[in-house]
């Protein structure tokens, strides 16, 4: 096992961890975890470039910083519901809104002359991990029904992924089964957000405050 795949394994057990710990929020439930990535030589990304991004024109306003709970325990008169966002290095996360989990109407705006790597997951399991790029969402993947490597023609978008023990199966699923394994795709899904950005969520992230956005309008165009 070379040194890529040894970190890999490390950040891996991290997000088990974390995934598995029994307090709130519970992330084993539901989860939308963005990173946004600016390309090099572009204007920084804010807050207030993500507010613009997101509302698509239909207006927005940014709060200070808060605990997750307005994110977590949104109040439900607002629709769509507020998004923690915040700054880790030139990159931009976003956390908690239902919404991010459907591309491409919101991963693409987002991605113009970046990238936006994108894990989501709700109660029911429905999941996706999706990279957008300069407008094009060019990879989605099911953390249930992964596949192999070779059925992902854009993975070489993403060569972080490869580098994860377990992420893709080593069979055929031609019987459509999906994983029964044990292996925590969950994990798997941050791992490879971490690794292809730097950028980790952690108990210290999650329970300190960050700014947030509330929308005039739909999200979604």
């Amino acid at each position: 096992m070379d040194d890529g795949r040894l970190a890999a394994d490390e950040v891996y057990k991290h997000y088990r961890r974390l995934v598995g710990e029994p307090v709130p929020p519970a992330l084993d439930v539901a989860l939308c975890w963005t990173v946004v990535v600016p390309d090099v030589g572009t204007v920084p990304l804010t807050v207030e470039g993500i507010g613009t991004r997101l509302s698509a024109g239909a207006g927005h306003e940014a709060h200070g910083a808060a605990g997750l709970d307005v994110v977590d325990l949104p109040d439900y008169r607002l629709n769509p519901p507020p998004v923690a966002v915040d700054r880790a290095g030139a990159a931009i996360v976003l956390y908690g809104l239902d919404h991010l989990g459907v591309p491409p109407a919101v991963t693409r705006p987002l991605s113009t002359n970046a990238r936006v790597y994108n894990a989501w997951w709700n109660v029911n399991s429905v999941n996706h991990l999706s990279l957008a790029v300069d407008g094009e969402v060019l990879l989605s993947i099911d953390g249930l029904f992964p596949g192999r490597p070779e059925d992902h023609p854009n993975l070489a978008w993403w060569p972080e992924l490869t580098a994860i023990s377990g992420f893709f199966l080593d069979y055929e699923d031609t019987a459509w089964t999906g994983r029964d394994d044990n292996w925590d795709w969950q994990a798997g899904f941050l791992t490879g957000i971490e690794l292809a950005t730097g950028v980790r969520l952690d108990r210290r992230w999650l329970n300190a405050e960050h700014p947030y956005l509330t929308f005039s309008g739909p999200v979604t165009h």
